[in-house]
């Protein structure tokens, strides 16, 4: 008897932050995300994904990094004029690689964002 396997979906991602104070900024004043913050830690709850910054050394490095999609390549570069207007740093400049628009941006522990749009 063969036993039926659940769809597996990813709902969390645990890291490591050195300020969170400057965390909470980032990602709740600059990208308008929901955050809390709780014994030490920092929760930035999105619809579908949970995001907890825990006080820490970060591990940055590598080919490492997370994404936003946004509906559109209009919508990618208003993100990161309104990043870049909070002097956050772009990585990369909005551009076109193969069937997607898209940029990347440091938040304040180095961890690579990436915001894209499907074309």
């Amino acid at each position: 008897m063969q036993t039926s396997l659940a769809e597996l979906r990813m709902t969390h991602l645990n890291l490591d932050a050195r300020d969170l104070d400057a965390s909470s900024q980032f990602y709740g004043e600059f990208l308008g995300l929901p955050t809390l913050r709780r014994d030490g830690t920092l929760r930035v709850e999105h619809p579908n994904y949970l995001l907890v910054l825990n006080a820490g050394e970060p591990k940055v490095g590598g080919t490492f990094h997370f994404g936003f999609r946004v509906a559109g390549a209009g919508d990618v570069d208003a993100w990161i004029e309104r990043l870049r207007s909070n002097n956050v740093p772009i990585l990369i400049e909005p551009k076109h690689v193969g069937s997607v628009y898209v940029a990347r941006v440091a938040d304040p522990d180095g961890y690579e964002i990436e915001i894209y749009a499907d074309l």
